[in-house]
């Protein structure tokens, strides 16, 4: 077993093993099977002549955005936008997730861990620490897919999930990626491509550009055992990009945030406290903005899904985790909330901020939702502006720079009786010195309306 010392943390030891259960769930259950080279060796054994060979027409997209299942506190802190704990809480994940994060970065090809439940017989992958911290990436099902037209070759949807849990702060963070398979993989095969595929984007940290992600997913077929090459559609990159930047950073991963280096950075987090819709964001529109991967194109095509009622066990009633992660996490956390996470900063940084807009609908009912725009000037205070219907947001940008309300919030609209607030966490601060970081959260029906 490849076992290290990160940071003064020891990662991936098997005396360190069940140190990630609290003893009231089946981690009992759950065996260490091999390393991840020892895994690829038996992938490439397997596959070994099939037609799998630089097999093209597969593709990698968003599937889940990211849903955070937290104590109750942490939600509250959220849900309030109490930025200082908020803070704390990030800065606690970032000292408990750093030496499995700089493992991920420094070791791509053998910092992994197959494990099995001997549960259900599910294989996936873990990587954990002496102090409790865990992460884990798991295909659920390698199944027949609907027919794509832009993807006619395509039979097979693999749903890949990556979790990682912050044991200090109790939190947890799911998403998922959907492998669009021309020929049948395994399981186990499916959450290690991408499994590798994340290692490479933490490597790169959040500099990256779109057209890399393409190259790290079909390396990371290859480095998984599998000759595979995969794309992703222009109109699937926004999601993409953004799900793979909540990857690499979590809640607070520091290290990570070497984005280009510009002046500004705005954090928006869009949250669904609506428990009866899902809500999307199809399309936004940038004035000197740019989203890490600088996808060509303003398309985003995600999708927040509706909020899960309190008292209710999110895990397989709209988050997915292997059955013995949720059986751990049922006891050590308490409430989940499902949100959408975007970075902006100015393209240009000369004496320039940069602004945005995203149309938001409910449940894709293009007459029901609603517009949001944010400014960051280079020297004025910051600004925010919506409406109470989903418009074009290239026209309702232009209209809001004249229309901007420098407050902090919240800034507040109606839809079909569910408010829509806005917050920023500060109007000032930003200056030709140093970058200076923003954090926007938008809130669909929260909970005072509930």
């Amino acid at each position: 077993m490849t076992s290290r010392i990160v940071k003064g943390v020891r990662v991936n030891h098997p005396d360190d093993f069940h140190k990630i259960g609290n003893g009231q769930g089946r981690f009992g259950k759950l065996r260490i099977v091999c390393t991840q080279k020892e895994a690829v060796k038996r992938h490439r054994a397997l596959y070994a002549g099939s037609q799998l060979d630089q097999q093209s027409g597969n593709y990698i997209k968003a599937g889940d955005q990211p849903a955070l299942c937290c104590k109750s506190s942490s939600v509250n802190a959220y849900k309030s936008n109490d930025w200082g704990t908020i803070k704390q809480l990030q800065d606690q994940a970032n000292s408990d997730l750093l030496a499995i994060y700089t493992n991920f970065g420094n070791h791509v090809d053998d910092s992994w861990v197959q494990v099995q439940d001997d549960s259900d017989n599910y294989i996936y992958y873990m990587s954990w620490d002496n102090n409790g911290n865990y992460a884990w990436v798991w295909c659920s099902s390698v199944s027949a897919a609907p027919f794509d037209p832009f993807n006619p070759d395509v039979k097979l949807i693999a749903p890949t999930y990556f979790g990682v849990f912050s044991k200090t702060t109790s939190i947890c963070g799911i998403h998922s990626y959907n492998l669009g398979l021309v020929t049948q993989i395994v399981e186990s095969v499916a959450a290690l491509v991408v499994g590798i595929f994340l290692n490479k984007a933490v490597k790169a940290g959040i500099n990256f550009l779109a057209e890399d992600l393409i190259s790290y997913v079909s390396e990371a077929a290859t480095e998984a055992g599998v000759e595979l090459l995969f794309t992703a559609g222009g109109f699937a990159l926004g999601a993409l990009c953004s799900c793979v930047v909540f990857a690499i950073v979590f809640i607070g991963i520091e290290f990570l945030w070497n984005f280009l280096n510009k002046k500004f950075q705005i954090c928006l987090s869009v949250y669904n406290w609506d428990e009866k819709n899902d809500w999307q964001i199809p399309v936004q529109a940038l004035s000197n903005g740019v989203n890490p991967g600088e996808t060509q194109g303003n398309n985003l095509n995600m999708n927040i899904k509706k909020k899960i009622p309190k008292g209710t066990n999110p895990f397989g009633n709209g988050i997915s985790v292997p059955g013995d992660i949720g059986s751990e996490l049922i006891h050590t956390t308490e409430e989940a909330m499902n949100y959408a996470y975007i970075v902006y900063e100015n393209k240009t940084t000369f004496m320039q901020g940069c602004s945005f807009a995203f149309k938001c609908t409910c449940n894709n009912d293009n007459n029901t939702g609603f517009t949001y725009a944010m400014q960051c000037p280079f020297s004025d205070s910051n600004g925010q502006v919506a409406s109470n219907s989903p418009q074009d947001p290239n026209t309702f940008l232009n209209w809001a720079q004249s229309n901007f309300q420098a407050t902090k919030g919240p800034y507040t609209v109606t839809v079909n009786g569910k408010p829509i607030s806005g917050y920023i966490d500060a109007l000032k601060g930003g200056d030709a010195q140093g970058s200076t970081d923003y954090s926007v959260a938008v809130h669909i029906n929260p909970p005072n309306n509930q």
